[in-house]
């Protein structure tokens, strides 16, 4: 399978039949215009039936008539906040009959469960200008696009404009001097939205299911809470295409941390909500969760053992190299098992079940209907309750499981107050900042432990020089936890401190 990637930077025009480009070769000195031979491109493209991909900026096509030969393209949102992801476009050659595995999966969690169906088929009639610079490398090219909307064989509207696109290696300004010379031959300003969009009209303007919506001053507990539950599904949603790419390991753990708070946010406003009603698909996200942890743990494990292992002697590398390797080995294992599991038909009916949740949570209480200020900050309570029990029973020397027990809880409260912050702004947004540190702490104690286990299990089968290594790195782990635990008891103080959850009474 071939495939490609890049980063689109471009401008569209609007222009009428008769519109003639003007001369582009004198732009900047030594650079030269040509135009290339007329191309006919037939485009069908796939979506939920209610728009879901294109409504946060996704679009996913088959084409025919490209010169390299009948692709599919995905093209992923400006607006995610997902890694590397900005307007990103990927390209796989293949059939009209079989849409690529990889783009199906690309696209998947915007589709939030929903099967991929046509939705338009456009027809364009493309004249391609390039711009080429002194190098005669390529910099710029101009696709003027005559595009008609078909409805079965019928061409049910018809527009022109001019797209222009650089290259990615040449410099920003040329674009706005592209424009500014097509502005001055009498091209008009469009809005910058993609031909579907203009295709289908005002269902694909429709507000991504996943928006949570402005609040008001004084929002109820339900319209605070509903807000939190969005973004959290859209931090999963938006991230999944990420976790498919695994070009960063951030992906996952963003993809996880929706879950996370998904979770959280059940169990802390459970008060206000249907739990029955809940508990199945708190357990499903627990499961999604448990898989994308799998992945995450060791993309963690590999990352602190690999700065360890740059630090040994030289003598010991391959013993570490060894260790690492068979790690590698593992992560690869537990990341084809997500990929089987964001595939399956049960990945698809938990990602639509978290769209019914948010888009209308089960609220059973009436206080639901109250002023938020009076009922979200209460809720937090029993989370902030929960952590001082468990931290203020530790003993001087707390064992492992006992430190790994707190930091649950610490993340459940800052789950928590980051709902509650837009109601009591600084206040709750420094608790969060306070618990954030006591989850790094504990996070990285938990971490040492893990990999400590970790390094003992691969030992038993290792080489004699893997395991040398494993002791070496092993004994890192052992004075880091140590550290930590020096570290806790300060950050936990301070985190609950009286003084920083006065907002909460």
């Amino acid at each position: 399978m071939s495939e490609r990637a890049s980063i689109e930077r471009e401008v569209k025009l609007g222009v009428w039949p008769g519109y003639e480009l003007p001369d582009l070769a004198d732009l900047l000195a030594g650079r030269s215009a040509v135009a290339g031979a007329e191309q006919l491109l037939e485009a069908v493209y796939y979506d939920t039936a209610d728009l879901r991909l294109l409504r946060r900026g996704v679009t996913l096509r088959f084409r025919r008539g490209e010169p390299s030969g009948d692709v599919w393209t995905a093209k992923l949102p400006a607006g995610a906040p997902a890694v590397g992801l900005a307007r990103r476009e990927i390209t796989v050659a293949g059939r009209a009959s079989s849409m690529p595995e990889r783009l199906a999966d690309l696209v998947r969690g915007w589709a939030l469960g929903a099967s991929l169906l046509p939705v338009a088929r456009l027809r364009t009639v493309r004249r391609r200008t390039t711009l080429f610079g002194t190098d005669d490398r390529p910099l710029a090219q101009l696709d003027d696009d005559e595009v008609s909307i078909l409805r079965g064989s019928r061409v049910a509207a018809r527009f022109r404009e001019l797209e222009v696109e650089l290259a990615d290696d040449a410099p920003v300004k040329l674009l706005s001097r592209l424009a500014d010379r097509l502005h001055d031959s009498g091209a008009q300003p469009v809005e910058q939205i993609p031909k579907l969009v203009r295709a289908l009209g005002p269902p694909a303007l429709a507000p991504w299911e996943l928006d949570a919506p402005e609040l008001s001053a004084r929002p109820t507990a339900a319209q605070l809470v509903q807000a939190g539950l969005l973004a959290a599904a859209g931090r999963l949603a938006d991230h999944h295409a990420a976790v498919v790419l695994d070009e960063d390991p951030e992906g996952v753990h963003q993809a996880r941390v929706g879950i996370r708070r998904l979770r959280s946010d059940v169990r802390t406003f459970a008060g206000l909500l249907d739990r029955d009603a809940l508990r199945p698909l708190r357990d499903e996200l627990g499961w999604l969760g448990g898989e994308l942890g799998a992945v995450r743990d060791l993309d963690v494990l590999l990352a602190g053992l690999r700065a360890d292992a740059e630090n040994l002697d030289r003598n010991d590398q391959p013993g570490s190299a060894e260790l690492l390797g068979r790690l590698a080995g593992q992560r690869a294992t537990a990341y084809g098992e997500l990929l089987e599991a964001l595939r399956s038909p049960r990945c698809a009916t938990l990602l639509e079940n978290v769209l019914v949740l948010v888009s209308a949570p089960p609220f059973a209480s009436p206080g639901a209907e109250r002023p938020a200020a009076e009922v979200v900050p209460t809720l937090v309570r029993g989370p902030l309750r929960k952590l001082r029990r468990e931290g203020d029973r530790l003993g001087r020397s707390p064992d492992d499981a006992a430190l790994h027990r707190v930091r649950i809880l610490a993340k459940r409260l800052r789950y928590a107050t980051d709902v509650a912050a837009p109601l009591a702004g600084k206040r709750a947004h420094g608790a969060a900042r306070a618990l954030a540190q006591l989850q790094d702490v504990l996070g990285e104690h938990n971490d040492a432990c893990v990999a400590l286990t970790r390094l003992r299990a691969l030992a038993q089968d290792a080489t004699p020089a893997g395991v040398w290594a494993s002791g070496l790195l092993g004994g890192l782990q052992i004075t880091r936890a140590a550290e930590r635990r020096t570290q806790f008891r300060a950050v936990y103080r301070d985190a609950l401190a009286k003084s920083r959850w006065k907002w909460i009474h």
